[in-house]
């Protein structure tokens, strides 16, 4: 294959006209932006990666999370992102709580996600955590839309029960941190709650990327 092909250039175009050239280079610089992108995202993804990686490492010290280490374990190899399991975890872990609070201050004038607005069982500080955290979820989904959205739901578009297992986890962990007490079946609902947005918006972000933006995260692989 050309060059001029894999940029979109038809065959039949001649490279001398300045039609052709035009739209080579147009072509060049949408690219350019593109690969730019990815670099940066990349970036991002490794930084949380090797975060990930630290609190795995973390965990298999203790005998009580060797559950927890399994699990992550199987969603690494159903190739979800490590980027959108470490989002998960930011509210079952207090290290990485502390970003989440340092989050929420810094995007207090921002629209947040408002998945938890309607839940009268919940505390107002409560509310705007978890809202904070599902916004975290959607950032990490999006560094890679299609990505995660391959990975995390079955052949038939269902949520995989292994990634509602991982977030069923991350709720427990911190409402017992938080002294508050919900049965499985609540957290559950919670849980779902949490993802429900995060997918919706992730489909409509992947439905809208363009040709450019596909090739981009399928040279991520």
């Amino acid at each position: 294959m050309s060059l001029e092909n894999f940029f979109g250039l038809e065959e039949g175009e001649s490279q001398g006209s300045a039609e052709a050239a035009e739209i080579f280079r147009e072509k060049m610089r949408k690219n350019a932006k593109a690969i730019k992108a990815m670099a940066k995202n990349q970036q991002k993804q490794k930084q949380k990666e090797d975060k990930l990686a630290k609190i795995l490492i973390g965990y298999l010290r203790d005998q009580s999370k060797s559950d927890i280490v399994y699990l992550i374990i199987r969603l690494l190899e159903q190739n979800i992102p490590g980027a959108f399991i470490l989002a998960i975890l930011m509210i079952a872990d207090p290290r990485l709580e502390q970003q989440l609070e340092v989050d929420l201050k810094e995007n207090s004038n921002e629209t947040l996600m408002q998945s938890f607005s309607g839940v009268a069982t919940l505390p107002e500080n409560i509310k705007a955590e978890l809202n904070a955290w599902g916004d975290e979820i959607l950032k990490a989904g999006l560094l890679r839309p299609q990505k995660t959205l391959d990975s995390v739901l079955t052949p038939e578009h269902k949520l995989k029960s292994l990634v509602l297992d991982l977030i069923d986890f991350a709720l427990e962990e911190y409402f017992e941190r938080t002294g508050l007490n919900f049965s499985e079946d609540k957290i559950r609902k919670f849980a779902l709650l949490a993802v429900q947005s995060v997918l919706i918006q992730l489909k409509d972000t992947a439905e809208k990327q363009s040709d450019t933006e596909i090739i981009e995260t399928s040279t991520e692989e």
